[in-house]
């Protein structure tokens, strides 16, 4: 059976831990969440290759995964570039109004989330809107998409 991974792309309080939460609950897609990997790194850890190691200890035990990210940087790049030799890799764009990121990120509850003032949250989702990469599909979430509207975008994948 082939092993599929699912990015999901966008700016930080877009939702993507929200729906990559429900693929999870709903589908055999497993979630793994990246940001608490980050959260975790000793001194001089490398995370993106930290990364990539919990990806594919997941792929052990499962066929298809799902990661968060805000898809920018070279170090990215390299991920994706890396991970896409060893897996099929879709890429979902989660879209959303930056001003409406930037609030859900103030009302958030925080503890598994890579703390960052909002001046940089602003700058990283600047960045985040304006990758493009070859989108496999896109789920707009700017009034938060219902759970029937996410699995349908992830099943026509």
């Amino acid at each position: 059976m082939r092993k599929i991974l699912y990015i999901l792309i966008g700016p930080k309080g877009s939702g993507k831990t929200y729906i990559g939460s429900q693929v999870n609950k709903n589908t055999e897609i497993h979630f793994l969440r990246v940001e608490p990997i980050w959260l975790k790194l000793a001194p001089g850890e490398n995370g993106w290759e930290r990364v990539e190691q919990e990806i594919d200890q997941e792929f052990q035990q499962h066929h298809q995964v799902m990661i968060e990210s805000l898809g920018a940087g070279e170090g990215f790049n390299r991920l994706h570039s890396s991970l896409r030799n060893k897996y099929e890799i879709k890429l979902i764009k989660v879209y959303s109004d930056l001003e409406e990121c930037l609030r859900r990120v103030k009302n958030r509850d925080n503890a598994d989330h890579i703390p960052v003032s909002d001046e940089k949250v602003e700058e990283y989702n600047k960045i985040a809107a304006s990758i493009n990469h070859p989108w496999d599909a896109v789920i707009d979430n700017n009034s938060w998409a219902t759970d029937e509207d996410i699995l349908r975008v992830i099943e026509s994948i």
